[in-house]
């Protein structure tokens, strides 16, 4: 017989997700599945075979003393898992579970206001949650964080998972009834008791009908909050999985934006006077596009479709989750912008290049007008020289050369042509830059001189 994904919890788990920044440059080779950490089940092979696409464990510990922020219920201890994302975007994962006598539904939307709104002042030891984790790492011997680099810190995308335990769970599955209305419990819990749970109203909280069985399993969520009722342990997890990848999906589509406007700021302000000036603003601007489409690819594109684990239940819950937070939409927006930058480098590009080809037809004609200069000038001369070294009575031995009395005629015969070719090219040169910087102006004609013909007769009438 098949394993049962239905099971009652005896006590009340919380899986608080957060995303975390900066990135962290932790090597492959300290990498490990999240399926050490996290058990799946029967969902560990889709979760390997997809390895190098999902975050990637690179601690997990069990520590006794932690202490949540104030308002939040006591805890005697927590699973605290960090995963990296293949672009190496930090994800912790804060595994509690609640006493009996806090399991009602007040005590937990307290809990998931205060782990949300106040995240920071969780305690591991009496120490800030990011800086024992900085802690945890250069223990392990990952590599120092380059200089000028800030230390772990929370992000602003969070994501909690609430697996009610046994009173509850009864609870909440005895008063869901299918259709538009909403338990009390459920409003409170989802919406972290943000709003009068009396209304009955749905307020946007999604219940994927696939997975509410009625009297059996229950699945209701909002953007940050997901209560998950009468699934067992691998069930929940993979759904905490798919609700990270969804979580790091949309931190990345913030990160992604905010690049692109950085790009754009960097096009706008760069003082471009050379090509030198242009060629390392392109440069610039590659990179930038290249980080961009690497981090829309494997940052939001994979999380954002269920190939990753292709299973009814997950990928149920994964669309819905998706839905509700827009990221379809917000992949498309994103996408757009992406191609602006695309397009400004473009402009970029082409800007170089016509600047490129500019400067070498500005060398190749500098180079022929050299060439030129140097054959008009060396070219009488050399047919002086030729004449004075004939043997002829028309060049006596006993003058100068420089005699320009005696020998006018031949510098003229050598130099006037070349002098008549500089000006006729001069002349010519001025009439195409005339046509060029007038190309409306009509060309004289017979109509000009019928017009002109035209109004010296009227004037000669007139007088």
């Amino acid at each position: 017989m098949p394993r049962s994904d239905a099971a009652v919890r005896s006590r009340t788990r919380l899986l608080l997700m957060y995303h975390l920044t900066p990135q962290v440059d932790v090597p492959d080779e300290m990498l490990r599945p999240l399926s050490e950490a996290l058990g799946l089940g029967r969902f560990t092979a889709h979760v390997e075979a997809a390895e190098l696409l999902l975050p990637r464990l690179v601690l997990h510990e069990r520590v006794r003393e932690v202490t949540l922020p104030p308002n939040a219920v006591r805890v005697d201890g927590a699973a605290i898992t960090l995963a990296v994302t293949p672009r190496r975007d930090p994800l912790l994962f804060v595994d509690v579970e609640i006493a009996d006598d806090a399991d009602g539904s007040a005590e937990i939307a307290e809990t998931l206001y205060a782990t949300w709104q106040n995240r920071s002042a969780t305690r591991v030891d009496g120490v800030p949650l990011t800086e024992w984790l900085d802690g945890r790492l250069r223990a392990r011997g990952i590599p120092d964080r380059p200089a000028g680099r800030p230390p772990l810190a929370f992000g602003r995308n969070v994501h909690q998972s609430v697996f009610p335990g046994a009173a509850l769970a009864r609870r909440l599955l005895a008063e869901h009834v299918p259709g538009d209305a909403v338990g009390q419990d459920v409003l409170t819990i989802v919406l972290r008791g943000t709003l009068d749970s009396g209304t009955g109203a749905t307020l946007g909280i999604r219940r994927p009908e696939t997975l509410n069985n009625a009297g059996q399993t229950m699945v209701a969520h909002g953007r940050g909050v997901s209560l998950i009722v009468g699934y067992a342990p691998p069930v929940e997890n993979a759904f905490g999985l798919a609700a990270a990848g969804i979580l790091t999906a949309v931190a990345a589509v913030a990160r992604i934006r905010r690049q692109a406007f950085e790009a754009l700021d960097l096009d706008r302000a760069a003082a471009v006077e050379t090509t030198d000036d242009a060629r390392a603003l392109v440069g610039q601007l590659s990179r930038r596009l290249n980080d961009l489409q690497l981090d829309l690819s494997f940052s939001v594109e994979a999380y954002a479709d269920t190939v990753l684990i292709p299973e009814l239940l997950v990928e149920s819950f994964h669309s819905s989750l998706r839905d509700v937070s827009s990221l379809a939409d917000a992949l498309a927006n994103t996408s757009r912008i992406v191609e602006r930058v695309n397009a400004v480098l473009a402009t970029r590009r082409v800007d170089l290049e016509t600047a490129s080809q500019q400067y070498a037809e500005d060398r190749d004609r500098v180079l022929a007008a050299v060439i030129a200069v140097g054959s008009l000038i060396a070219l009488p001369p050399a047919l002086l020289l030729a004449y004075f070294g004939v043997n002829s009575s028309d060049v006596d031995s006993d003058r100068s050369i420089l005699d320009i009395r005696h020998y006018g005629v031949a510098y003229a015969i050598a130099w006037l042509p070349f002098l008549l070719l500089i000006v006729v090219g001069l002349v010519a040169r001025r009439r195409i830059s005339l046509r060029l910087s007038d190309p409306d102006a009509p060309a004289p004609g017979r109509r000009t001189r019928r017009l002109r013909l035209r109004l010296r007769r009227s004037r000669h009438r007139g007088r």
